[in-house]
C-alpha cells in the first residue's frame, strides 16, 4: 500500500513565503491564504465554506484576502469539505511490471497525484493479482472507511467491481469508453474520436490494408475500438485485420513478426500502446522492413518512448494526465453529492511523426 498524500500542507509549484504574494500566473491555494493570515488551513476552509469554528473577524479577513488575491476554490476543494477521509482509493489488478513501464498508468497517476496535492488530499494505491484479489481490497477498504471513493480502470463486461461498489454504496468513477445509465460515475473517452484520427491519417497517406494489434478483447474499450475500426473501415472500403495482444512488449514483437512474415502483409500497423509500437518498430527493422517506406507504424497511446524512437512513432496523445485530474475531480464532486455522474474526457490529439508516410505502391 502506498499513501502518497501530504500530511503537512499543499504541495504546489513552489511555496509562497508568509507575507509574500503568490507569483503571477500561479493559482492561489488555501495554503497561500493561511500563510498570509498566519492561521491554519482548516480555519481558512471553515471561513470560505461558511462553517462554524472561526470568529466573524477571521471570516472577514479570509474573505477579503481571497477577493484581493483572486482566490477561486476548485470543485474538488469544495467537495473535500464534505468528505470523510480526504482520500481516494485505486486498486489495479495488473502485473506490476507492466504498470511500471506502460505510460498510460504512470501519466494518469501523476495527473491524479498533482490534483490531490493541490487540495491537500491523499491516494491509497494497491496493485493486486488478476484473479479477484482486487475485489477483496475494494471490499475491505470500503468497510473500514479508509477512502471516500474509488477510481477504476480497465472496465470489463459485467464488471464485478462496479457491482460490488454499488452494493456497498461507495462513490466511484470509472475511466471508460462506456456510458450506461447505471448510477455510476464515469469519465468517458470516446474511442470513435481516436479511431477517426488514426484511420483518417492513414487513409490520407494512401493505406488500404491495415493490421491492428490490440490489448485484451475483454476490456470494454478494446471491444469498442475493434468494433469501430471495423465499421469505419467497411464504410471507407479498406481492410483492417485484428490481433489480440496484452499490451506487453513481447506480445507486440511476436505479433508483428507473425504479421510481417506472413504472405499477405499490410502496409500499416496500429498498435494498442506505446510499448507494443516500439516492439513492432524493432522487429520490422530486424526483418529488413524499412519504416516508413515499406511499413507505417502508429500507436494508440503516445509517450516519450514514441517521441524518442528512431524513427519517431506517430501516436495519439490521450491527454492522460489531464484525464487523471478530471477523474479525481469528478469523484470528489460525486462524494459531496453532485448529481452529475458523467463527464467527457479531454479529446486526444494526433502526434504525427516519422513512422507514418505514404503507402508503398
Amino acid at each position: 500500500m502506498i499513501d502518497t498524500g501530504s500530511s503537512d500542507g499543499e504541495q504546489t509549484v513552489g511555496d509562497t513565503p508568509a507575507g509574500a504574494a503568490a507569483r503571477p500566473g500561479r493559482r492561489v491555494t488555501i495554503s497561500d491564504l493561511a500563510r498570509r493570515l498566519d492561521i491554519s488551513k482548516a480555519s481558512v476552509s471553515y471561513a470560505l465554506n461558511g462553517r462554524s469554528g472561526v470568529s466573524e473577524e477571521t471570516r472577514r479577513r479570509v474573505l477579503e484576502l481571497a477577493e484581493e488575491l483572486g482566490f477561486h476554490p476548485n470543485s474538488a476543494a469544495v467537495a473535500l469539505s464534505a468528505s470523510r477521509t480526504r482520500t481516494i482509493g485505486i486498486v489495479i489488478a495488473r502485473d506490476p511490471a507492466l504498470i511500471s513501464t506502460e505510460a498510460f498508468y504512470m501519466r494518469t497517476l501523476v495527473g491524479i497525484e498533482q490534483y490531490l496535492n493541490e487540495v491537500d488530499s491523499s491516494l491509497l494505491l494497491r496493485l493486486t493479482g488478476e484473479h479477484g484479489e482486487d475485489l477483496d481490497v475494494l471490499r475491505r477498504w470500503s468497510r473500514q472507511g479508509r477512502v471516500d471513493g474509488f477510481i477504476l480502470f480497465d472496465e470489463h463486461h459485467e464488471d464485478p467491481r462496479i457491482t460490488l461498489l454499488k452494493e456497498l454504496g461507495v462513490p466511484s468513477v470509472v475511466v471508460s469508453s462506456n456510458a450506461p445509465p447505471d448510477g455510476v460515475g464515469r469519465l468517458i473517452s470516446s474511442p470513435e474520436e481516436t479511431v477517426l484520427l488514426l484511420l483518417d491519417h492513414l487513409i490520407e497517406l494512401g493505406h488500404r490494408d491495415i493490421a491492428h494489434v490490440s490489448g485484451p478483447f475483454h476490456f470494454v474499450h478494446e471491444k469498442l475500438r475493434v468494433q469501430l475500426l471495423q465499421e469505419h473501415a467497411v464504410r471507407r472500403g479498406i481492410r483492417v485485420r485484428h490481433y489480440e495482444g496484452s499490451y506487453r512488449y513481447e506480445d507486440g514483437a511476436d505479433l508483428t513478426r507473425q504479421i510481417l512474415t506472413g504472405s499477405d502483409r499490410p502496409t500499416a500497423l496500429v498498435l494498442g500502446n506505446d510499448l507494443m509500437a516500439v516492439a513492432a518498430l524493432r522487429v520490422a527493422t530486424e526483418l529488413g522492413t524499412v519504416v516508413p517506406d515499406e511499413l507505417s507504424i502508429v500507436a494508440w497511446d503516445d509517450s516519450p518512448l514514441c517521441e524518442l524512437a528512431r524513427p519517431g512513432i506517430t501516436a495519439v496523445d490521450q491527454q492522460t494526465m489531464e484525464r487523471g485530474r478530471a477523474a479525481a475531480d469528478l469523484l470528489f464532486r460525486i462524494a459531496a453529492g453532485d448529481p452529475q455522474l458523467h463527464v467527457e474526457a479531454p479529446a486526444g490529439v494526433l502526434r504525427a511523426r516519422e513512422s507514418s508516410a505514404r503507402a508503398p505502391h
